[in-house]
């Protein structure tokens, strides 16, 4: 990781404490036959107010499973909240690096808050402080990427029930716009460009990782997308590696290019 660009992850959080690491914030909504307009998968994993049997979160690629495996990712801290909408919350730390990564299972019925909370973080809004055994760390809004998997519920519902107005670029102060530039969101959903490109961009939040058609969205297209950030490789590798795990797991003869974007839609 180069040392100019870790220092500029540390400025957007150094207001709350002086040397904290960088952060990724990533919201999975938990697939759910009932209450998303989803085409129906097999009732065990489509129910999406079990974490323990979800999809996205337990199956092989779901979200807590897949990054088990990954050696590099050690488990700091597991918390239930207890207000229904996160099921389960899971605050990782990379092993080389100084880096932390919270991962939210939301209840999938609360899939409308699910993506009201990931456009707040991705307007800066709403930092929040999680407490481990010796520091308190902050994310959410002052997260260095933000992370959205799951169903597209924008398909359906007008994105301006999740923006205020007043939550744009040119509402921003200076300091504001700086900050926003240099941090990232990433939707792994179906056509996430096409439905998030109007959120996100009044935002001045800048695009990792956007999705161009339907697409399954599993835990190791966002491994490779994430690795491939902390190690500062160029948009263009950081996309091609997404595409290339994409395709392996899917069994695709070349890299799938073609799903995968880090541009919002002109």
């Amino acid at each position: 990781m180069k040392k100019g660009k870790k220092q500029l992850w540390l400025a957007l959080i150094i207001y709350f404490i002086l040397s904290l690491p960088c952060f990724a914030d990533l919201k999975v909504i938990l697939c759910d036959n009932k209450y998303q307009k989803i085409a129906p998968v097999p009732k065990a994993i489509g129910n999406g107010q079990d974490p323990k049997n979800n999809l996205y979160w337990a199956v092989a690629y779901g979200f807590k499973t897949y990054f088990a495996k990954q050696k590099e990712c050690q488990v700091v801290q597991i918390n239930r909240p207890r207000s229904g909408k996160i099921l389960e919350e899971i605050i990782y730390k990379h092993q080389d690096k100084d880096v932390y990564l919270i991962a939210q299972a939301y209840n999938g019925k609360y899939i409308n808050n699910t993506v009201d909370d990931f456009i707040d973080y991705s307007a800066g809004k709403k930092a929040k402080a999680f407490k481990l055994d010796n520091k308190t760390v902050i994310a959410g809004g002052s997260a260095d990427l933000v992370i959205y998997i799951g169903h597209d519920s924008l398909m359906e519902w007008s994105w301006k029930k999740y923006l205020p107005d007043s939550w744009r670029w040119e509402t921003l102060s200076k300091e504001q716009q700086e900050k926003q530039k240099s941090r990232y969101a990433a939707v792994f959903a179906c056509k996430s460009q096409q439905y998030f490109t109007s959120p996100l961009s009044r935002l001045g939040i800048t695009p990792l990782i956007l999705t161009l058609h339907r697409m399954a969205p599993e835990a190791y297209s966002v491994h490779a997308m994430i690795n491939s950030w902390l190690n500062g490789e160029s948009k263009a590798d950081i996309r091609l590696k997404v595409a290339s795990t994409y395709s392996q797991y899917q069994k695709l003869s070349k890299p799938a290019l073609h799903i995968f974007t880090t541009e919002y839609s002109q």
